[in-house]
């Protein structure tokens, strides 16, 4: 799952509505959307001001959305999982060290290098 369609879900659970997280996010509710439909990828702030909106911590958003794949699309025992989470975890806290423009780097590389595995599968 990705980190829009988490955001999504989660909002719905919660019983807001989307203008109300944006709103409380400081972003604009056609950004939101766009985000929750995976058509544009949050900046690491505007992910930062949805979660607190949200009442969870980033990496929370990051754990639920590698779970989910973990659960659905990796066939992994429980010990392997639990080693993914942790690595993400240690990912997630290691990022969160970063300067705003590192992250945006991070994210882009990971995008090149998901481009580049996607055309090798």
């Amino acid at each position: 799952m990705k980190i829009g369609q988490v955001i999504r879900k989660i909002r719905k659970e919660k019983g807001v509505t989307l203008e109300q997280v944006a709103l409380t996010a400081g972003t604009d509710p056609g950004n939101l959307s766009k985000v929750e439909r995976n058509l544009q990828q949050p900046t690491p702030d505007m992910l930062e001001q949805v979660a607190k909106a949200l009442g969870l911590p980033v990496s929370s958003l990051y754990l639920m959305a590698e779970q989910t794949v973990a659960s659905y699309e990796v066939t992994a025992s429980k010990e392997e999982i639990k080693q993914m989470t942790r690595r993400l975890e240690e990912f997630v806290t290691q990022f969160m060290l970063l300067s705003p423009t590192n992250q945006q780097l991070i994210n882009e590389f990971i995008s090149v290098m998901l481009k580049a595995q996607h055309k090798s599968d």
